[in-house]
C-alpha cells in the first residue's frame, strides 16, 4: 500500500527536520561547494605574502584541481566559473567574455567584476569592453549608482579599486578602498557574503595591503575555510526557517515540537522597517518578507500579530506604481514571477488586515503565462518551482482537469517517475516534490502521475529521512547554489501533497489505483 509508505517517509523527514532545528528556533544549512567562492577566496589569499594565507590558498587550489567543475546550465555561469578556476589555478587560458549573454543588463555587474579581476591579475580577455571603456563604465556607475544593495555597492567599489590600481592610479584606488573598509564588519567580513568579502580582500590587498581592514579581511577568510579546502556561499537562516515552516506546518509532531520556537525566531528576525531579510542582520527583501508572512499565518500571540501588521505595512509601502513588487529595494531590480506570487499569497493569507490592491499583480501573472506559455522563477531554476509557487496566487477556481500550467508540467514527467528542473535534465527529488506540489495546487488528479512521483520520492529518500540535492537556487545570478534545507523542504512538500491526494483518493467519492500499490 502506498499510503503507509508515504506516512513512514514523512515521519522520517519530520524527525530529521526537528533534529536539525537550532537552539534559537531557526534552520540553517551550509550550501554545497562550487567553484566561485573557493576560486575567489583562493585568489584573494594567494596574493598575500603571509604564509598562513598561502597555506589556505594552497588548500583551496588542491580542492579546485580535483573537484572544481564549472556550472554549465547558463553560458555566463559557465564562462565565469571557467575563468575563476583558471585564475585561481594560475593557468594561462584567457578570460572568455565573448558570449552575447554578457551584455544582458541583469548580468552587467557580473561582467564588470570578472573583467576587473582579470585586468588586476594581468589576464588576457576575449570580448567585453576594453580596459579604458571598463574604467569609464565603473567611474560612471560609482558616481551615480542609484539605490543598490549594500553588498552590491561594495562589489562595485572593489571593481573600481582593482581597475584604478591596474592603471597606476593609487590615489583613486585608495579612495575607494577606504569606502570599502567603512562597510566592514568587526569580524572582517562584508555582510557574511564570501563573494563580496573575497572581492573586498582583493581590492584592499591591491590598494591598502598593510591596513587593519585588509588584515581582518584575510583573517576572516582563513577562519571561514572548511576542512575540505572550500569556501561556501552565504547561509540564509530566515529564508530557510520560513520555508521549513511553510512545508511542515500542519504535521502534528512538527507543530508541537518545532513550530513555537520557529515562530519566535521569525518574529525576532524582523527588521525595523517591518520587512525580513533572507539572512539575519541584512536588509529586507520582499520575497523573504512575503514568505515569512505566509509562515506566520495562523500563529498565535501578541508579538506575532504585531510583526504581521508591520510586515503587511512594509509590503504595502513597497508596491510600485504599476501594482507590482521588486525583490530588493534597489534600482533596476525587475519584477519576477515567483516574488510577485509570494507577495500576493502573503497578502491573501491575512485578509481584512490590509487594503493593498492585487488585481494588477494577478493580471500580470496571468499575462506572463499567456505570453510565455509558462512561468519562470527569479530565485530558483526550473519549471516545477515556478509553477508550484505561482498557482496559489491566481485566486481562481481550478477548472476541470487542472490548470493548463499544471497539466503541461504533468506531461514533463520522466519514465522513472520523477521530474527535471528543465526539459532534458535529470529527475531530482526537489523538482519532483515541487512538481507534485504544483499538481496538487493546480488540480491535476491523474493517479498515474501521483503514484509514479511518490514512488520516485520514496525510492530516493535516504535512511536519515533526507534526499540528495542539486543546485537550484540562484545566487548570485546566474550561478546556482544547493542548500540541503531547501532540497528537504521541496521533496517533503511533495510527500505532504501526496498525503492530501491519497486522503482524497481514499474517500468514497474518489477511487484511486494508488491505494492498491
Amino acid at each position: 500500500m502506498l499510503r503507509p509508505r508515504v506516512e513512514h517517509a514523512l515521519a522520517q523527514a519530520t524527525r530529521h527536520v526537528l533534529a536539525a532545528q537550532r537552539d534559537d528556533g531557526s534552520w540553517l544549512a551550509v550550501p554545497a561547494p562550487r567553484v566561485t567562492e573557493t576560486a575567489l577566496c583562493t585568489l584573494a589569499l594567494g596574493h598575500s605574502p603571509l604564509s598562513a594565507d598561502g597555506g589556505a590558498a594552497a588548500r583551496g587550489r588542491a580542492w579546485l584541481a580535483v573537484s572544481g567543475t564549472p556550472q554549465d546550465h547558463h553560458p555566463v555561469a559557465h564562462a565565469m566559473e571557467t575563468a575563476l578556476l583558471s585564475l585561481a589555478l594560475g593557468t594561462s587560458a584567457p578570460v572568455d567574455m565573448s558570449h552575447p549573454s554578457f551584455t544582458d543588463r541583469a548580468l552587467s555587474a557580473r561582467a564588470r567584476l570578472l573583467q576587473a579581476v582579470a585586468l588586476h591579475t594581468g589576464r588576457v580577455t576575449i570580448g567585453g569592453p576594453g580596459p579604458d571603456v571598463l574604467r569609464g563604465n565603473l567611474s560612471a556607475a560609482v558616481s551615480d549608482p542609484g539605490r543598490l544593495k549594500r553588498w552590491t555597492r561594495v562589489e562595485l567599489w572593489a571593481a573600481q579599486t582593482l581597475v584604478e590600481a591596474s592603471f597606476g592610479n593609487h590615489t583613486g584606488a585608495l579612495r575607494t578602498a577606504r569606502l570599502i573598509a567603512d562597510q566592514q564588519a568587526p569580524e572582517g567580513d562584508f555582510f557574511g557574503n564570501p563573494v563580496t568579502t573575497a572581492l573586498a580582500a582583493l581590492a584592499l590587498q591591491a590598494a591598502a595591503p598593510g591596513t587593519a581592514a585588509a588584515r581582518r579581511c584575510r583573517a576572516y577568510l582563513r577562519k571561514r575555510q572548511l576542512p575540505d579546502g572550500t569556501w561556501r556561499f552565504s547561509t540564509s537562516d530566515v529564508w530557510d526557517t520560513a520555508l521549513t515552516v511553510r512545508t511542515f506546518r500542519g504535521d502534528a509532531a512538527f507543530d508541537r515540537h518545532g513550530l513555537p520556537a520557529a515562530v519566535a525566531f521569525l518574529v525576532a528576525a524582523q527588521n525595523a522597517d517591518g520587512g525580513w531579510p533572507y539572512r539575519s542582520g541584512l536588509e529586507s527583501d520582499n520575497d523573504t518578507t512575503a514568505s515569512v508572512l505566509v509562515a506566520l499565518t495562523g500563529a498565535d500571540g501578541t508579538s506575532r500579530a504585531t510583526a504581521v501588521r508591520a510586515g503587511l505595512r512594509h509590503l504595502a509601502g513597497q508596491q510600485t506604481a504599476d501594482g507590482l513588487w521588486r525583490t530588493w529595494q534597489s534600482a533596476g531590480d525587475p519584477p519576477v514571477d515567483d516574488v510577485i506570487a509570494h507577495v500576493v499569497v502573503a497578502l491573501d493569507s491575512h485578509p481584512g488586515r490590509h487594503e493593498v490592491p492585487l488585481t494588477a499583480a494577478r493580471g500580470w501573472l496571468n499575462d506572463r503565462f499567456r505570453e510565455q506559455g509558462r512561468w519562470h522563477g527569479g530565485w530558483y531554476r526550473g519549471l516545477p518551482y515556478a509553477t508550484a509557487e505561482v498557482l496559489p496566487a491566481l485566486g481562481t477556481v481550478v477548472r476541470a482537469g487542472g490548470h493548463p500550467a499544471a497539466r503541461a508540467l504533468a506531461g514533463a514527467r520522466h519514465p522513472d517517475g520523477g521530474w527535471p528542473a528543465e526539459a532534458g535534465g535529470p529527475s531530482t527529488p526537489a523538482t519532483t516534490g515541487l512538481a507534485l506540489t504544483a499538481l496538487d495546487r493546480g488540480g491535476v488528479l491523474d493517479a498515474a502521475h501521483w503514484a509514479a512521483g511518490l514512488d520516485y520520492l520514496l525510492a530516493n529518500q535516504r535512511a536519515d529521512g533526507t534526499w540528495p540535492g542539486v543546485p537550484l537556487m540562484y545566487g548570485p545570478r546566474p550561478l546556482l547554489t544547493q542548500y540541503p534545507t531547501h532540497t528537504h523542504a521541496f521533496a517533503a512538500g511533495g510527500l505532504f501533497a501526496g498525503r492530501r491526494r491519497l486522503q482524497a483518493f481514499g474517500s468514497p467519492a474518489c477511487a484511486c489505483p494508488c491505494e492498491g500499490r
